[in-house]
């Protein structure tokens, strides 16, 4: 476990409502997309895709926000599309941990982390992040995630 601070980025995203159950729904449709708008708004992808959870527990009836989010430059940029938008994300210090494989496991990883957060005394700030570094459809193995749950100081 690494304990660290993302500072803010600019990112074109896409923002919903909900829950674990529905969360395949968005799985390579939005990013692709994003990717797309990007090109054509002559944005500048500058990172890879991000996921932010924000209360989310784990029950596959839950209720939380999602956000999908495509770090961009766009210094004096406006949008041709109303499906996403322009923000700045803010500073998030968390805990991290990279996943090497299998989507499927990411359980272990948070099984795994959680634990050393409040091990170390830190309060979970209800907001966690997965960074999809590599995504590999074909060959999942091949996956390098890094997951972020949120912490607030001690």
């Amino acid at each position: 476990m690494k304990i660290k601070t993302v500072h803010p980025m600019q990112v074109l995203c896409f923002e919903t409502q909900t829950t674990l159950k529905e969360i395949l729904q968005y799985i390579r449709v939005v990013a692709h997309k994003m990717y797309q708008v990007a090109v054509q708004n002559e944005l500048e992808i500058t990172g890879p895709v991000y996921w932010l959870y924000e209360g989310m527990d784990g029950n596959p009836e839950t209720v939380f926000s999602l956000t999908i989010a495509l770090p961009i430059s766009f210094k004096d940029k406006t949008l041709s599309t109303s499906e996403f938008k322009l923000k700045q994300l803010e500073t998030f210090n968390c805990a991290s941990e990279q996943h090497l494989g299998d989507w499927n496991n990411l359980g272990e990883t948070y099984g795994s982390l959680i634990p050393a957060i409040l091990s170390e005394g830190h309060k979970m700030s209800g907001q966690n992040r997965e960074i999809y570094l590599n995504m590999d459809f074909e060959n999942p193995e091949a996956n390098i995630t890094e997951v972020q749950i949120g912490i607030t100081e001690h």
